[in-house]
C-alpha cells in the first residue's frame, strides 16, 4: 500500500476509539478465511462500539472503499475477505449483553456480533435451554457470522436455521444511520424512510415472483430471502438480513431466541451396502421426526481408518456408508421407541441388516467421537491434493437423494476426481469434498467444470447450490442460474436500494462473473514458495514450506471456551495476531514472497510470532496438526541469530548457572530481594517482573543431598532432574528417586545441565544445541547402559523426547527420545505391585500444557486417584499463564496473570487443601496467585508408597 493511501486512514484513527492497522503483516493475516481464496484488504479495523462502526461506514463512503464484516473467519466460501476495510468484531465487540427467561420453554439473549456460539453454550450449560441452529464450527463461530450466513447445522432439519431464531438486530446502513429490525417492523409503512418505503413497494409489487421463485427445499441460503419480508402493514427484514453475508449493512447487535431442549436423546447407527438403501432408510427415519441424520460414505471411512489406525475396529470399511439417526424426547422410553421403530422398519424393508441403538452417554459419545474425528483426519492427508469446499453445500429434496448420489458419482468418476461425502442427509445436504491440487492449472480448471456440472444436476433436481454455508466468492456467480431471471433481478434491485453505492461486500451475492471462483486463489497456478531466503536453524523432517501450508484456516484455534486448551494467548487477547493460524499465515506469505523476507526482522512480524509461548496446545488440537510452535521457533531463531535477545530472556535461560553459583548464598540473596523496591530496581535493570517473588534457590542443591547411584534394582534408570528439582525444590528430586527405588529400580543421577527448553523457547537455537551437546557429553555411554531416562518434569520430558530433535536429529538424540519416559508412566505401570499406605490429603490437580503433549497425558491423574486416602479433584482448567519463563518478564506479567487466574481461582474456590501439578512454573503461578500449598504429585506418591 502506498504512503498516500496509508495516510488517509489517519483521518479515521482520529474518529474512532478502536484500532486500525494498515501494515502488510496485519493485512496479510486477514486476507484469508476458511475458504480457498486470498484477498488482501486495504486496512483492518477492530471497532470498540457501534459509533466506531458508524464512522467506518461514513469514512468508507467518502473514500469509496468497500466494507467486509468479519467474525471468526471460519467460513468456507470466502465471504469474510475483500479489498477494502475488513471490520473484525472478535477483539472488542464480543460482549454478551444479557439473558431473559420468558418462560420454561423459551428465553432471549442479546450479544454483539463477535460473541461466539461456544460461549453461549457454556453460559447455558446446566440449564434446560439451548440454541439449536449450531454449525459444526459453532465452538468458535460468531453470532454475527452465523446470522450473516444463516447457518444451519445437523439439527436444522427439525429446528431450522439461525434466522429462525432472530428477534432483533441493530444495523448500520450505507449512509451511517442506525436502525433495528424491530423498529422497522413496527414503523407504519407511510413513516418508513424513502429507501425502505421503496423496498416495501418493490416487494409488494412482486409477491407472485417471490412466492413462486424459490426451489421446494427448506434448507436454502442462496441469494436473498425475500419471502416473509412483506405484509400488508409492515416490513419485516429479519430473514432478509439473515444469510445476506454482510452485503446490505453492518450488524452491531443481535437478539435471539433460545428454546427448551428435550432432556433425552439416543442414536441409531446403521450400515449400508449402497446409497439407494441409505437414502430410503433416511426417508423412514424422517417419519419419526429425528433431530438429525448424518451420513459418512465409504471414501471417508476408508481414508479415516488408513490415516488414523486408532479408528480401526470402530469404523467399518467394508460397507458403502453409515447413517447416524438422532432422536430426542421427554423420556428414555420415548426415544428408545423412536429408535426401535426405525431399526425395525429399515431392517424389515431389507435396507440393512446392521443397525444398533446407543442410549447411554458412553455409547453415544463413542459414536459421535468417530463422526467428529473422521473429517478432521481428512486434513491430514499427505500429498498435493487436498479436500476442498467447492460444491460442499448443495442440497436436494430428500426424495431425490438416490438420483443425486448417482449423478455425483458419475460426474466425479468421469473426471477421475476422488471425493468424500458426508453431511446432513436428513435435509438432503451432502458435504461433497473433492481432492484437488490448487497449484495445478488442470485442477484449477476443474473447479469451474465440476461446479458447473454438479450445480446443473442440483438445479435439475430442484435443489439449491447453498444449503447452509452461504454463497460467498465461490457460488455467488451461480445465483443467476439458481433462480429465474425475474427473481434474480429482484435480488439486484434489493441490493441497489439498501446499498446503492455497492459499499458492503460488493463481490458477494450480486456478481455474475463465472470466473470469480478461480480468481484470488490462496495458491493458484502462479503460486510459488521458497525457503532459500531463510537460513533454517531447526531440523525439518518434512518440508518447512509444506508445514506452513498445512493450515487451512478453519479457525478452531480461535476457540475461547474451555472446549480446547489452545490458544491461551488468543483467549486472553482475542486478537488475530495472537491466533496460531496467524503464524502459519504470515510465514506462508513470506515463503511465497508476498511478504518481503526482511519483514521477518521487523516489529510487526515478530509481534505475531512472539505471541506463541510454546505451550504446544495448538499442535495437539489443530485438526490439520500444524506444528505452529515449531514454525514460530524457527522465526524466533532467525531473529535471535541476527539481533540477539533481551536481557530478561538471557537471565531466565541461565537459571542453571544462577543455581550453581548462588544456591549456597541463597538465603542472603533472597533476603536482599524481599523488599518490593529492590525488585523494582531489578525490573528496571533486567526486565524481570517485580510483582513476582524473587526465585529462591535451595541452599543445598539436589546433588549435595543424594548419591550418584541409589537403589539396587535389576533395571537401571538415569534420572534427569531438571533445573527446578536440582536447585529450587530439591525435595522433588529426592521424592522422585525414592519412588523409583520403591518401584524396584536402580537410579543413576549423572552430571547434567538444563534440558534447553528455555533457550529454544526464546529462539536461542545455538544455545539450545549447546545444552544438548553438553548433556550428551556428560552422559556418554550411560545412555546405552540404562533401561530408561526418567524425568518428573513434563517440560523436560517433552524437551528430551521431541524438541531436542528440532536441533539435533541423529542416532544419539533418537536413542534419548526412545529411552526417555515420564515418571508417571513407570508409577502407573508398577503401582499394583507395591504396598500403599493411606495419606489423608485433598488435592486440586492442574494438568500442565506440556503434560498434555506426552504419550499418556492422563497418567498423573490416574495414579493420584488410586492412592488410598487421597482425594483429588481435576481442576479441568486452561493454561497456567507462565509458559515456562515467559511469564517472568515484566512485559508479559499482566497477560500471564490474566491467562492463569481462572485456573488458580478454581483451585482457591475448591474444597482442596493443596494444589498439585508436575510443571515447575505452573506450581510457581499457583503459589503466586493463590495461598494454598502446592506440591509435586511425586511428593504425594512418595508418601503413599511404603
Amino acid at each position: 500500500m502506498s504512503n498516500s493511501n496509508e495516510n488517509i486512514f489517519d483521518e479515521l484513527k482520529n474518529k474512532i476509539s478502536g484500532e486500525i492497522y494498515t501494515d502488510k503483516i496485519r493485512r496479510y493475516m486477514h486476507s484469508t478465511d476458511g475458504s480457498i481464496f486470498r484477498v488482501e484488504p486495504a486496512c483492518i479495523v477492530y471497532p470498540k462500539n457501534r459509533q466506531d462502526v458508524v464512522e467506518i461506514v461514513k469514512f468508507a463512503n467518502n473514500y469509496q472503499l468497500s466494507i467486509h464484516s468479519r467474525g471468526a473467519g471460519s467460513g468456507l466460501c470466502g465471504a469474510a475477505i475483500g479489498r477494502g476495510i475488513v471490520i473484525d468484531f472478535c477483539k472488542y465487540m464480543n460482549k454478551f449483553e444479557g439473558f431473559e427467561k420468558i418462560n420454561d420453554n423459551e428465553g432471549t439473549f442479546t450479544c454483539e456480533p463477535g460473541y461466539r456460539y461456544g460461549e453461549l453454550e457454556a453460559f447455558l450449560k446446566g440449564s434446560s435451554m439451548w440454541f439449536p441452529a449450531a454449525p459444526s464450527s459453532g465452538e468458535y463461530a460468531t453470532f454475527g457470522g452465523m446470522y450473516g450466513t444463516n447457518a444451519g447445522g445437523g439439527y436444522s432439519v427439525k429446528y431450522g436455521n439461525v434466522s429462525d431464531y432472530i428477534v432483533d438486530a441493530e444495523i448500520v446502513f450505507h449512509d451511517g444511520h442506525i436502525d433495528t429490525l424491530s423498529n422497522i417492523a413496527n414503523t407504519k409503512i407511510e413513516d418508513l424512510n424513502p429507501e425502505l418505503k421503496e423496498l416495501y413497494d418493490v416487494l409488494k409489487e412482486n409477491q407472485d415472483i417471490i412466492n413462486n421463485g424459490y426451489p421446494p427445499i427448506k434448507c436454502n441460503v442462496s441469494g436473498y430471502e425475500l419471502r416473509g419480508a412483506y405484509s400488508a402493514s409492515s416490513l419485516k427484514l429479519h430473514k432478509l438480513f439473515g444469510g445476506s453475508e454482510g452485503t446490505l449493512g453492518v450488524i452491531t447487535k443481535l437478539t435471539f431466541r433460545v428454546i427448551r431442549k428435550k432432556p433425552y436423546n439416543a442414536l441409531v447407527i446403521a450400515y449400508f451396502d449402497n446409497k439407494t438403501n441409505s437414502s430410503k432408510a433416511a426417508q423412514v427415519g424422517l417419519k419419526y421426526e429425528p433431530a438429525g441424520i448424518e451420513i459418512m460414505d465409504k471414501s471417508l471411512l476408508s481414508l479415516a481408518v488408513t490415516h488414523e489406525p486408532s479408528l480401526e475396529g470402530k469404523l467399518p470399511t467394508d460397507v458403502d456408508n453409515v447413517l447416524m439417526f438422532e432422536f430426542e424426547g421427554e423420556s428414555v422410553e420415548e426415544v428408545s421407541r423412536y429408535c426401535q421403530d426405525t431399526v425395525d422398519e429399515i431392517k424389515a424393508k431389507h435396507y440393512t441388516t446392521q443397525a444398533f441403538i446407543a442410549v447411554s452417554d458412553e455409547e453415544k459419545a463413542s459414536y459421535w467421537a468417530v463422526r467428529k474425528a473422521a473429517v478432521p483426519i481428512l486434513y491430514l492427508l499427505k500429498g498435493k491434493k487436498k479436500i476442498l469446499a467447492l460444491v460442499e453445500d448443495a442440497a436436494v429434496p430428500t426424495e431425490k437423494l438416490v438420483e443425486y448420489f448417482d449423478g455425483l458419482y458419475e460426474i466425479f468418476n468421469r473426471h477421475k476426481v476422488e471425493f468424500v461425502s458426508y453431511g446432513h442427509i436428513a435435509k438432503g445436504l451432502l458435504h461433497n469434498r473433492p481432492l484437488l491440487d490448487l497449484k495445478d492449472p488442470y485442477d484449477i480448471n476443474l473447479l469451474q467444470v465440476l461446479a458447473d456440472e454438479v450445480f446443473e444436476l442440483v438445479h435439475k433436481l430442484n435443489g439449491t447450490i447453498s444449503g447452509e454455508h452461504g454463497d460467498g466468492r465461490i457460488r455467488s456467480c451461480y445465483i443467476n442460474r439458481q433462480y429465474n431471471t425475474e427473481l434474480y433481478s429482484l435480488f439486484l434491485r434489493v441490493k441497489s436500494i439498501l446499498d446503492p453505492d455497492d459499499l458492503f461486500n460488493p463481490e458477494i451475492k450480486v456478481t455474475s462473473d463465472p470466473a470469480q471462483m478461480t480468481k484470488h486463489l490462496r495458491y493458484g497456478a502462479d503460486y510459488g514458495a521458497s525457503d532459500k531466503a531463510i537460513q533454517k536453524q531447526l531440523v525439518w523432517e518434512e518440508d518447512f514450506i509444506l508445514e506452513a501450508e498445512k493450515c487451512h484456516g478453519c479457525s478452531k484455534c480461535t476457540t475461547v471456551t474451555a472446549a480446547t486448551r489452545m490458544c491461551p494467548v488468543y483467549k486472553a487477547l482475542r486478537d488475530e495476531a495472537a491466533a496460531p493460524k496467524a503464524k502459519a499465515n504470515i510465514l506462508r506469505g513470506l515463503l511465497s514472497n508476498v511478504i518481503d523476507s526482511e519483514a521477518m526482522y521487523q516489529e510487526a512480524f515478530q509481534h505475531v510470532i512472539n505471541h506463541c509461548v510454546n505451550c504446544g496446545s495448538c499442535s495437539r488440537e489443530c485438526p490439520s496438526k500444524v506444528n505452529i510452535p515449531k514454525l514460530a521457533l524457527e522465526a524466533k531463531s532467525r531473529y535471535a541469530e541476527k539481533f540477539g535477545v533481551s536481557l530478561d530472556a538471557k537471565l531466565v535461560t541461565n537459571f542453571e548457572t544462577a543455581g550453581r553459583l548462588t544456591h549456597k548464598i541463597s538465603p542472603v540473596v533472597s533476603a536482599l530481594m524481599a523488599p518490593k523496591f529492590m525488585r523494582n530496581i531489578l525490573q528496571l535493570t533486567t526486565g524481570l517482573a517485580s510483582d513476582r517473588k524473587f526465585v529462591k534457590f535451595a541452599s543445598k542443591s539436589l546433588y549435595d543431598r543424594i548419591n550418584k547411584t541409589e537403589g539396587n534394582g535389576e533395571k537401571v534408570v538415569m534420572y534427569f532432574a531438571g533445573c527446578y528439582a536440582s536447585f529450587i525444590k530439591p525435595e522433588i528430586g529426592e521424592s522422585t528417586i525414592n519412588v523409583l527405588k520403591k518401584l524396584g529400580y536402580k537410579v543413576v543421577t549423572p552430571a547434567q545441565h538444563c534440558c534447553g527448553i528455555p533457550h529454544l523457547s526464546k529462539g536461542l537455537a545455538k544455545d539450545a544445541r549447546m545444552q544438548i551437546k553438553k548433556n550428551l557429553k556428560e552422559w556418554g555411554s550411560l545412555i546405552d547402559q540404562v533401561d530408561y531416562i526418567v524425568s518428573a518434569c513434563s517440560s523436560c520430558t517433552l524437551s528430551l523426547t521431541k524438541e531436542w530433535l528440532y536441533y539435533q536429529n541423529d542416532e544419539i538424540t533418537q536413542k534419548v527420545r526412545d529411552k526417555t519416559v515420564f515418571i508417571m508412566d513407570l508409577v502407573e505401570k508398577h503401582l499394583k505391585d507395591v504396598e500403599l499406605v493411606s495419606n489423608d490429603i485433598s488435592l486440586g490437580y492442574h494438568t500442565p500444557c506440556h503434560t498434555k503433549l506426552l504419550k499418556n497425558p492422563a497418567g498423573t491423574l490416574n495414579v493420584l486417584k488410586q492412592l488410598p486416602g487421597v482425594k483429588v479433584e481435576d481442576l479441568k482448567s486452561g493454561c497456567c499463564g507462565m509458559a515456562g519463563s515467559w511469564g517472568m518478564a515484566a512485559k508479559n506479567y499482566d497477560l500471564s496473570v490474566k491467562i492463569g487466574k481462572p485456573m488458580v481461582d478454581k483451585l482457591m474456590s475448591s474444597t482442596c487443601s493443596t494444589g498439585t501439578t508436575e510443571c515447575p512454573t505452573c506450581s510457581m503461578q499457583m503459589e503466586h496467585l493463590g495461598d494454598k500449598n502446592v506440591m509435586h504429585p511425586i511428593e504425594v506418591i512418595d508418601k503413599c508408597i511404603k
